[in-house]
């Protein structure tokens, strides 16, 4: 995804969910589009508070365990996102998308969260490298 397509699909909805919850920081990662400065320059624009997050570090990083998820959830429900995907109106990849999304169970997203201490604690036993999760 380039940064122009970024900013036209995605801050707008960041966006508003900051304004909605003013509490909230927007993780970003080493992403292409997130990295750019005309991501960094629109969301500065936004009003939208980053929180820099570092590159490969999946393991501490809870929504990467979440779009996992999702990634195959979608997979195994939705035959043309697994063979076809570019095809894929974008309407249409916005409802895959977001039926995945309520699939998740919170008792997923739930055990990630309280797993995370002793994940971290992982990281740091590793010195950074990798971990069994």
């Amino acid at each position: 995804m380039c940064s122009r397509t970024y900013d036209e699909h995605i801050l707008p909805d960041i966006e508003a969910l900051c304004r909605d919850h003013p509490d909230y920081f927007f993780m970003k990662d080493n992403a292409p589009c997130h990295r750019s400065a005309l991501t960094a320059t629109n969301l500065f624009r936004r009003g939208i508070t980053t929180i820099n997050w570092p590159p490969y570090s999946p393991n501490i990083n809870i929504l990467k365990h979440v779009w996992n998820w999702i990634k195959n959830y979608i997979q195994e429900h939705y035959w043309e996102a697994r063979y076809n995907a570019q095809s894929i109106p974008y309407k249409r990849l916005r409802q895959i998308i977001w039926e995945a999304w309520n699939a998740v169970p919170n008792m997923y997203i739930e055990d990630l969260y309280m797993s995370w201490w002793r994940r971290m604690q992982a990281v740091i036993d590793a010195k950074g490298g990798p971990t069994k999760y």
